[in-house]
């Protein structure tokens, strides 16, 4: 069967209006194509927009996965668990720095890592939990915090999906509260 575009289902749209084109000239023209006064701003704006303390702007989801699994200087070997419903970007973040990559079923009504099916997955060697806020919808996080409370297991939240969506007391997913 021949591709048709008429029949394809889009996965995401971007909107890009006359203000945007404006922006990307501008910093094209001006001295910094990196690690310039527009990071900064994007950074202290995304820190403003979610309520988190920090923000560093890097490449790309994969990146940014990567190099804070990494920040984390968890012994090889040991397990993180996540949402098989992503990108590989989520897992291949464990793998690149020496974990094994455990996947814990989704709600069907989220489309989230379900609470319940990561605590079936649990081990003595899980000493990461990644969720993956997906299309729009905020994991239980408090449900995810309470499964590793007491626990040598650190918990780090993958928001590309759904950064500044709210959670039920009205914080924004990406402030880091969990």
């Amino acid at each position: 069967m021949l591709y048709n575009p008429k029949n394809s289902l889009n996965y995401g749209r971007q909107w890009i209006d006359d203000d945007d084109i404006h922006a990307v000239i501008e910093t094209l023209k001006s001295d910094f194509l990196t690690k310039g006064p527009k990071v900064k701003e994007f950074e202290e704006v995304i820190c403003q927009y979610t309520g988190a303390k920090y923000c560093a702007a890097v490449s790309n989801g994969t990146a940014a996965l990567h190099i804070s699994v990494a920040a984390l200087n968890i012994e090889n070997g040991k397990e993180g668990i996540t949402s098989p419903n992503t990108f590989m970007a989520s897992s291949n973040s464990m793998i690149y720095n020496g974990l094994k990559p455990i996947f814990a079923d989704i709600d069907p009504k989220t489309y989230c890592i379900s609470p319940e099916k990561i605590k079936e997955k649990l081990t003595e060697d899980t000493r990461l939990i990644i969720p993956v806020h997906f299309a729009g919808q905020p994991c239980n996080m408090k449900d995810i915090k309470t499964l590793v409370k007491n626990r040598n297991i650190k918990i780090m939240e993958d928001a590309a999906h759904a950064i500044g969506s709210k959670y039920e007391d009205g914080s924004r997913v990406g402030n880091c509260k969990y």
